[in-house]
């Protein structure tokens, strides 16, 4: 596969990398040395052997995740990714996330949208929809083989039942306070996160 093939696949930087790089650089130097081999004790389950994926290349990891993780190992990582998406600075609102399955990758897109239009006229009977704005920005990437497993996690934590897909809800994460509309797509395809409003956090109520 060509570079010019992986830049379509795959745009942005790799968010899984990001994330285990901070981790590394979070760890003491004893849990290092213990990762390479140098320490005394055993090195942690899952983050260190990503990160012995990830030293071999990002295509690695790619494929450590895809191949060798179990069911629980994956849902793991959603557990933990997952909330930093619904918690990702905008500028703007409304503003549409999309997660969505791309070969090998689950690329994430932001866009912003246009103000919503006023009602329709009765006379024409013609629905509103909201319209994009020029501008797509590439968040990043992760995995496809965790596509599920965001999906799961999100159902798990909005409480939905398997027939549910889409909903209007209330989502506080990393200290930010949203109304998002939330869509599952069909097939493990992806996620849509519309997001709609900044709600006042907990944070702003105490310091006023």
């Amino acid at each position: 596969m060509s570079a010019h093939q992986n830049a379509i696949l795959a745009p942005g930087p790799d968010l899984l990398a990001r994330y285990l790089n901070a981790y590394l650089h979070a760890r003491p130097a004893c849990s290092i040395e213990d990762l390479w081999g140098l320490g005394g004790e055993e090195p942690e389950g899952l983050w260190f052997r990503l990160l012995v994926a990830l030293s071999e290349g990002p295509q690695n990891l790619n494929r450590f995740v895809a191949e060798e993780l179990d069911a629980a190992e994956k849902a793991c990582i959603a557990e933990t990714l997952t909330p930093l998406i619904f918690a990702l600075p905008l500028r703007y609102y409304p503003a549409e996330l999309r997660s969505i399955r791309n070969g090998p990758w689950l690329v994430l897109t932001l866009r912003r949208l246009a103000a919503a239009p006023s009602p329709p006229s009765p006379l024409h009977g013609k629905k509103p929809s909201d319209s994009f704005l020029p501008g797509l920005e590439y968040v990043g990437y992760l995995p496809a083989a965790l596509a599920s497993n965001v999906a799961g996690y999100v159902r798990r934590v909005l409480r939905w039942p398997e027939s549910r897909r889409s909903g209007v809800v209330a989502v506080s994460s990393g200290g930010r306070r949203r109304q998002v509309r939330v869509t599952l797509l069909a097939h493990g395809r992806g996620i849509v996160i519309r997001f709609l409003k900044q709600l006042p956090s907990p944070a702003d109520e105490q310091g006023t």
